[in-house]
C-alpha cells in the first residue's frame, strides 16, 4: 500500500488568508471608531440641551417677579464648564488635570415694553404685543435659550442648542 504525504499550507494561502483577516478587523476598528466619535457628539448635544432646559427653566420660575412690564428678565450670556467627572461648574478648573467642555450660554429676551430689546422691531407671530386675557396688551415676553459649544478636531463650526418659550406676569 503507498502512503500518501500529508500536505501543507502554502505560504502564498497563509498570506492570502491574512490579508483577509487584516481588512476584516480594519473595518471592524473603523465601526468601533466612528461609533465612539457619534456617541461622543451625541452627549456633548445631550448636556447643552440639559443646560438649555435648566436656565429657561429658572427664567420662567423667576417669572417676571411681580413686574406688570416683565422688565426684570434680561439679556445675558454667561459660560459653563462640564468636568470629565459630569460636575457643571461656572469658573473654568483650576487644576490641570481635570479636563472640562466650555458651554457658552446666550439669554435673548424679546420684551415690547422694554426698549431696544426687539431685533428690528419685530414682535413675531403671534405678537408680543397682542392682548392677553386679564393683563395689560404687550407684556408677553418672549425667551429664547441658546447653548454653544466647540468641538475641536471634530468639527470646524461651533454647535449649539436652542430653546425657546414665552411668558407673561
Amino acid at each position: 500500500m503507498k502512503q500518501r504525504a500529508s500536505r501543507g499550507v502554502t505560504l502564498l494561502e497563509v498570506m492570502a488568508t491574512m490579508a483577509v483577516m487584516l481588512v476584516g478587523v480594519a473595518a471592524a476598528m473603523t465601526v468601533v471608531s466612528q461609533t465612539t466619535r457619534s456617541n461622543r457628539r451625541t452627549l456633548t448635544a445631550n448636556q447643552a440641551q440639559i443646560i438649555a432646559e435648566q436656565t429657561l427653566e429658572n427664567i420662567l420660575q423667576v417669572g417676571c417677579q411681580g413686574s406688570p412690564t416683565c422688565e426684570v428678565a434680561t439679556n445675558s450670556t454667561f459660560d459653563v464648564y462640564q468636568t470629565s467627572e459630569g460636575f457643571l461648574r461656572n469658573t473654568p478648573p483650576t487644576d490641570a488635570n481635570v479636563i472640562a467642555r466650555k458651554y457658552t450660554v446666550n439669554v435673548d429676551v424679546d420684551n415690547s415694553k422694554a426698549p431696544g430689546t426687539l431685533e428690528d422691531g419685530k414682535v413675531g407671530e403671534p405678537a408680543l404685543t397682542r392682548g392677553l386675557v386679564g393683563a395689560t396688551a404687550g407684556t408677553l415676553v418672549n425667551v429664547r435659550v441658546s447653548v454653544s459649544w466647540d468641538e475641536p478636531g471634530i468639527r470646524s463650526d461651533r454647535q449649539m442648542v436652542v430653546l425657546q418659550s414665552r411668558m407673561a406676569p
